[in-house]
């Protein structure tokens, strides 16, 4: 959560290091409506934007290498990688308009393809989303290992399922996330306001 990343830069900053408690287990009650999951992942996303924002300067000055290292591990994940998943979308979603508009209109051209003399850099990229969609659902796989009868063929399968449609939400509030944070800048307006999320009982 938000809170827990701005205080493991302050404990990193002041010298000291973090244990980590490797068999502790940590649950948590979702919201009932997708409504509230999605502000309340919103937040949360906009808070981790503005930490790393903050703590973007550590890149340059005099910090440890702790901090240094934990920078840029989350300027990669919020930003570059983010980036990445958002254009390799707009490619996808751009070709597949093509090819269902040129059902009506045969004389389109795909707009992103990769010709003869490129078909390495096609096939390296199709390997690529290959792994990450296998490391998605290894990734669920084991944290389901660790929980007594959750691993089950149909729960992979759901993981899976969740690649192309839970997902793919996240990309929505990190872009979301992101205006949101820079029309604070723009505006001078103060985005740090607490909400709290609507549980099952309230």
């Amino acid at each position: 959560m938000t809170e827990d990343t701005d205080i493991s830069f302050k404990i990193m900053q002041s010298g000291k290091l973090i244990a980590l408690a490797y068999n502790s287990e940590a649950f948590q009650q979702e919201p009932e409506r997708l409504h509230d999951y999605y502000f309340q992942r919103l937040r949360w996303a906009k808070g981790n934007y503005q930490v790393v924002i903050h703590n973007f300067r550590h890149l340059f000055d005099h910090s440890n290498w702790r901090v240094k290292l934990e920078t840029f591990y989350y300027s990669c994940t919020f930003f570059w990688f983010n980036a990445a998943i958002v254009l390799s979308d707009i490619i996808f979603l751009a070709n597949v308009g093509t090819l269902i508009a040129r059902l009506f209109n045969p004389g389109l051209a795909i707009p992103f393809t990769f010709g003869e003399s490129n078909i390495l850099i096609m096939q390296i990229l199709l390997l690529n989303w290959l792994l990450m969609i296998i490391l998605y659902v290894l990734q669920i796989s084991i944290a389901m290992a660790t929980q007594f009868g959750q691993a089950t063929t149909g729960q992979i399968w759901l993981a899976l399922a969740s690649y192309f449609t839970y997902s793919q939400l996240f990309i929505v509030v990190s872009i979301h996330a992101v205006c949101s944070v820079c029309l604070d800048s723009l505006l001078g307006r103060n985005g740090n306001v607490w909400v709290k999320t609507k549980r099952f009982n309230d």
